[in-house]
């Protein structure tokens, strides 16, 4: 739905005459269009005709030109900030010059939404966040009104169930529907959008990927996973990345781990700038043509969990201070993209940055994000026993501890070498955040050896059972609240960097699929905790809410006793490798030994594989 409003004055037409030389603030009239379907989560474009000015002018229109629309609904209120748009269809036209610039907003809520938009000049206001822009000198400014409907039962992914949040528990909830959201995602290519149809996009050197044309990724198995009315871009380009966000839709995977910066990193082939070096200038065209790509994850479902630089990077913005680089960086990711719904700002892959820096990014970005989404960081590998490249003992430590009750901090991104550490790890920090009075959502982002990761399905030593075991089952029963899938280093097919192919780990998708499918039918595990203080065998876990529900996961050829309160309880085994049904038992897998405790084995004796065991209060 478009609507347009024009009102020209003699003011306004000298001040674009005059290439926006100041005017009194009394000359507040502008053209502006809205765009949108006006309903409940879904974007609303304003679109505002101002300077013509191009990506590489002498007055830098990024940190030259500041354009702040605020929102309000009643009580509510919203600062958004906008950015240049060239032409206004930059994503199809290339263009880099224009005198377009928007302003993207999701409304949370339905009725009678005003807005006022302050446009002003002058040196550094593109980074400068605007708490009282009326008191400053302004271009010109512009005020508005739209109405907003509830969404409709046809919608998609998180136009139907809402924004991702964080309210203060250990699960992001699903805003609309309050239902909380377990996190089952695809962790590789980190370089996801090192895509050759985007606008300057090349290899610059990074790491050797000979599988890949031209070193950059062209998802051609998934251009027939591209629907009619899917977007494209440019006479049909994008149809791969596309075609492959579908695949993953369609595997219930609802998360996505890239990067959005990886100049001097591993793959050198993804920067929201014109040139990789050109650290203040920003590609319009390509920009917009990642708008695309996540307004499409928003449709499906997919959460971006988007990382804003890497270990071998994080030092090229104002060598890793909050400098006004970073300042810049962080203000263009949130102005374009921090309306989506799926939204989890990650600090940095491997961070070497210290907590007073870290603090300092979450703190810029959160007061940036009028939609204050969660925010992350990942730490380096700890390998048990060893010290790497002078590097602490447990990073882990080291990264995380700092930012505990942090105001402005919500999710560990945990890489584990060791995998059986994992169940332990992610317990821990889960129980250390309460302790600290701000609960975190602990995600498990990357597993095991960086060379391994998550084999494929036809891989010599696949290793998708023992990743079940650990990983998989061992952090959703310790309280996980997701976890993403590492593809594993450059010695590997279809690999972290040069990964293609995303049915090469279809069964792989199945049997994560699985353990998110039966927690989310099953169990009511936003109210559980892991209790393996209750077993016997400390091979297995156990996830409970203590008197009405155990669910064990007891691993092949062990057995284990649970104690449990007093009272009936009913008992059904789930198969986590094949998923289906829940089987009630028959013969075999439950015998009382002693009041409030019952000794667990496999069923009908089929103890050569892992079972998943719930025990339910009557």
């Amino acid at each position: 739905m478009k609507i347009w409003k024009r009102r020209k004055t003699l003011a306004f037409v000298c001040m674009f005459l005059f290439c926006l030389m100041a005017c009194s603030e009394k000359q507040r009239n502008s053209n502006y269009l809205i765009d949108g379907s006006l309903k409940k989560w879904q974007p609303v474009t304003l679109i505002f005709d101002g300077p013509k000015v191009s990506e590489t002018d002498s007055i830098n229109p990024f940190t030259e030109y500041s354009l702040l629309t605020i929102f309000t609904n009643g009580e509510d209120t919203l600062r958004v900030h906008g950015y240049f748009a060239a032409d206004g269809d930059a994503a199809n036209s290339g263009a880099g010059s224009g005198n377009k610039w928007e302003t993207k907003f999701s409304p949370p809520k339905t009725g009678s939404w005003t807005f006022e938009s302050f446009f002003r000049k002058g040196a550094g206001s593109g980074i400068v966040p605007d708490t009282a822009p009326e008191k400053v000198d302004l271009l010109w400014k512009t005020k508005g009104t739209f109405e907003i409907t509830e969404t409709d039962t046809t919608e998609t992914g998180f136009y139907r169930t809402g924004k991702l949040a964080y309210v203060g528990k250990h699960y992001l909830e699903r805003s609309e529907s309050g239902t909380p959201f377990l996190k089952n995602g695809v962790g590789s290519p980190e370089n996801f959008l090192g895509y050759w149809e985007f606008d300057g996009t090349f290899d610059n050197g990074g790491a050797d990927t000979p599988t890949l044309t031209d070193g950059l990724h062209r998802y051609e198995p998934h251009t027939r996973d591209w629907k009619s009315g899917d977007p494209s871009w440019g006479n049909g380009k994008g149809k791969g990345i596309i075609g492959a966000l579908n695949y993953m839709a369609s595997k219930e995977m609802n998360s996505l781990y890239f990067l959005t910066m990886n100049e001097h990193g591993d793959g050198d082939d993804v920067w929201p700038w014109i040139k990789p070096e050109i650290q203040t200038r920003y590609d319009v065209s390509k920009l917009q043509q990642w708008e695309m790509v996540f307004s499409h994850m928003d449709r499906l479902g997919i959460a971006m969990n988007l990382f804003t630089q890497e270990t071998e990077n994080d030092t090229i913005l104002d060598k890793g201070d909050l400098g006004a680089t970073r300042k810049l960086y962080y203000k263009e990711l949130v102005a374009r993209f921090g309306h989506h719904l799926g939204v989890v700002w990650n600090l940095g892959e491997e961070t070497n940055r210290n907590a007073d820096q870290l603090k300092s990014y979450a703190s810029y970005i959160r007061q940036l994000d009028p939609y204050r989404h969660p925010i992350a960081v990942h730490n380096h590998v700890r390998v048990t026993g060893k010290r790497m490249e002078g590097r602490p003992l447990d990073p882990i430590k080291e990264t995380l501890t700092p930012m505990l009750g942090y105001a402005d901090f919500e999710v560990p991104s945990l890489q584990m070498f060791d995998t059986t550490e994992v169940h332990r790890e992610v317990r821990k920090w889960r129980d250390l955040s309460v302790k600290h009075k701000k609960p975190w959502v602990v995600y498990l982002d990357e597993i095991g050896h960086w060379d391994i990761g998550v084999t494929t399905d036809t891989a010599a030593k696949n290793n998708h059972q023992m990743v079940m075991r650990s990983s998989l089952w061992g952090s959703l029963l310790s309280g996980g609240a997701g976890t993403s899938w590492y593809f594993g280093g450059l010695d590997t097919p279809n690999n972290d960097m040069a990964a293609e192919d995303f049915r090469t780990r279809e069964q792989w998708w199945q049997i994560s699929g699985n353990a998110k499918k039966f927690f989310n039918d099953h169990l009511p595990f936003w109210e559980m905790q892991g209790h393996d203080e209750l077993l016997s065998n400390p091979k297995a876990f156990c996830f409970a809410k203590k008197d009405e529900i155990y669910v064990v996961y007891l691993p092949k050829n062990e057995r284990t006793e649970l104690e449990i309160g007093d009272g009936a309880f009913t008992i059904a085994f789930f198969d986590p490798l094949a998923g289906g049904k829940l089987y009630d038992m028959q013969n075999g897998g439950w015998e009382i030994t002693k009041p409030n405790s019952v000794t667990l084995s496999a069923l009908n004796g089929k103890s050569d594989m892992d079972w998943v065991i719930v025990i339910k209060r009557k």
